[in-house]
């Protein structure tokens, strides 16, 4: 993909080209305070701007960003086709990382954040892992029932669209949840959005908080839609990973 020279991902490095799911890993300090697993969406990549957004803050604070390059996205063509994608699958992929992850680095701290659908896998890894050291949502998911329901509301075309875009996640939708999951995560949890999110509105982000028994940080910005991303987005991730001790 071509990648802007400023971009955490230009100054960062590749593993696993050759594996599953490849990373990128980036980490602007020489020790640094723990690693984040950070989780792309549907049709998400670790250099839009909302992952990015993510990247930076983590990368600020003297973090390693671990972000894997997950199947089935548009935005990654040798991902695979977008329309294979399912929930369970882009968790999967996800866990797998994770796993790697944690082996690569044992000793050190480790996070989980997700954008969207990434949002809805890192809520299961972190009930998977046991001990994170948090878990940040941005327009996290919380279930394919809730996504199916914001879909309804925008309408018949939007229904339409994603039954034709990604027909294998729309048959397994209403089976997929992550409540479940959230609820035996005792690690602090964050959750940021858009106040304007039509995908996940704002009453399925705060179920999503309100999911997991140690929620920290809850915050909606004004003007903001699916994919948070500006001055202002930064400035509130500064909060929540303060909040979350990060």
């Amino acid at each position: 993909m071509d990648t802007p020279s400023d971009l955490w991902t230009a100054r960062s490095g590749r593993d696993r080209d050759d594996g599953p799911v490849p990373v990128v890993i980036g980490c602007d300090v020489t020790a640094p305070v723990g690693t984040v697993l950070l989780v792309h969406g549907r049709n998400g990549a670790p250099d839009q701007p909302q992952i990015v957004e993510i990247a930076e803050a983590y990368l600020a604070r003297g973090w390693r960003v671990v972000a894997p390059e997950l199947p089935n996205s548009i935005a990654l063509p040798a991902s695979g086709p977008a329309d294979r994608l399912t929930m369970d699958g882009l968790r999967r992929a996800a866990a797998e990382v994770m796993v790697w992850t944690r082996a690569r680095w044992p000793d050190a701290p480790l996070a989980l954040a997700g954008h969207s659908l990434g949002g809805f896998a890192i809520g299961h890894l972190a009930a998977d892992l046991g001990d994170p050291h948090h878990v940040l949502g941005a327009s996290p998911v919380l279930s394919g029932a809730r996504l199916l329901a914001a879909r309804v509301a925008m309408g018949p075309p939007a229904v339409a669209a994603l039954e034709r875009e990604v027909p294998l996640m729309r048959a397994g939708m209403e089976a997929e949840d992550a409540a479940p999951a959230l609820a035996r995560v005792a690690a602090p949890l964050g959750v940021i959005t858009g106040a304007e999110d039509g995908i996940v509105p704002l009453a399925d982000a705060r179920a999503y908080f309100n999911a997991a028994p140690n929620g920290r940080f809850f915050g909606a910005l004004p003007g903001q839609n699916h994919c948070p991303a500006g001055p202002d987005v930064a400035a509130m991730l500064g909060v929540a990973l303060a909040a979350l001790g990060a």
